[in-house]
């Protein structure tokens, strides 16, 4: 089982090479990609538009006046209960008639989120947020493309805020609603805030996104849709 240590660096690794490995196509689907989005160049408001504000903390007690000492309140000298991930299943975009299977991913050898293969299945990234977590971002993501056909996320760059997204689990429904719809060059993109773990619970539904580059076969951004939990489980 991975050591909370173990699980920032594989998240900061996978971070460090999603811009460049993430959702790469190879059929050159630049059409519907051409379209959509607002594109984001600027670094600062790549970073705010993904990054929720962290969720506040308990505050402390009030300390009471007039004792003769501070006093130190006493906690039961046992570990809290290791939450168990509860991982999507399938998620439906019915604004861009998108319905996939979603598997959970980790991070590849050479420190790349693992994205299926196929197009047509998306992948979880399972050292983050799932659809049940109290905060932080859930990470889904497909490739755009294959060799063979285009994938249902090719139309991500037509939501707009109000669609509703519906993630299953394996024996209930969460359901999300779009917030925005930004394209991101790979350069610019923020993976922290990608991968965030404050604020409120919310999904990153990612895909490539932009212009093809035929030389370094790979699409130039990432469109990502955030959007907000409504029915908290």
């Amino acid at each position: 089982m991975p050591t909370p240590t173990s699980v920032g660096n594989r998240r900061r690794r996978a971070g460090a090479v999603l811009a460049a490995a993430l959702l790469t196509g190879t059929t050159g689907y630049a059409l519907l990609t051409s379209i959509g989005p607002s594109r984001i160049t600027d670094p600062d408001t790549a970073s705010s538009a993904l990054r929720e504000t962290p969720t506040p903390s308990v505050a402390p007690p009030t300390p009471t006046t007039g004792a003769a000492g501070p006093s130190v309140g006493a906690r039961p000298a046992t570990l809290p209960e290791v939450r168990t991930p509860v991982p999507p299943t399938r998620i439906v975009v019915p604004g861009i008639d998108a319905e996939l299977p979603v598997v959970p991913t980790a991070v590849r050898a050479d420190g790349a989120m693992e994205i299926p293969d196929d197009p047509r299945t998306a992948g979880w990234y399972r050292f983050g947020p799932d659809p049940t977590s109290d905060s932080g971002a859930m990470v889904v993501a497909a490739h755009i493309d294959s060799r063979e056909l285009v994938g249902p996320l090719a139309r991500l760059g037509g939501l707009s805020p109000g669609d509703e997204v519906l993630v299953s689990t394996a024996d209930q429904e969460v359901r999300y609603v779009i917030e925005r719809v930004d394209s991101y060059p790979k350069k610019v993109i923020d993976l922290d805030a990608v991968f965030d773990r404050g604020g409120a619970p919310r999904l990153h539904l990612i895909t490539c996104g932009g212009r093809w580059d035929p030389v370094a076969r790979s699409y130039e951004d990432n469109v990502v849709a955030v959007g907000v939990r409504v029915d908290v489980p």
